[in-house]
């Protein structure tokens, strides 16, 4: 019963398909495609960061010139006008209990400096894998 199951679908299939008939393009086919490919307006895009070198340059200026007035300035406060708001009443503080251990700050401090170390070497494997 198989191998009549077998020979009704090889006939059915023989009849469904037919012989192949192998189809050839025509023969400026591969003029026209090369024609159409070339007449596309073909936009290449350049890679522009989103904050250019100059405006980074200002960025970097501004911390600098904010560390160094921090730094070296002569800072003169006058709390006069905290005094008169009368905040001495207030006291709202949920970090003044908060307090770091040695090993946290370990934890911390290491997670930094691996933090600082993987993303460059991320971003190179990645770079690497794009570009092959």
């Amino acid at each position: 019963m198989n191998e009549n199951a077998d020979k009704y679908l090889d006939g059915l299939s023989r009849k469904v398909i037919g012989k192949p008939s192998v189809e050839s393009p025509s023969f400026d086919f591969t003029q026209r495609v090369m024609s159409k490919i070339e007449s596309l307006n073909t936009s290449v895009t350049t890679y522009r960061p989103l904050i250019s070198k100059p405006v980074w340059a200002v960025i970097l200026l501004g911390v600098i010139a904010v560390f160094g007035y921090v730094i070296f300035g002569k800072l003169t406060l006058n709390y006069e006008w905290i005094q008169d708001l009368s905040l001495d009443k207030v006291s709202f503080n949920p970090l003044s209990d908060f307090s770091l251990s040695q090993t946290m700050t370990y934890a911390i401090l290491l997670f930094a400096v691996m933090l600082c170390v993987q993303v460059p070497l991320l971003k190179r494997y990645f770079d690497k894998r794009l570009d092959a």
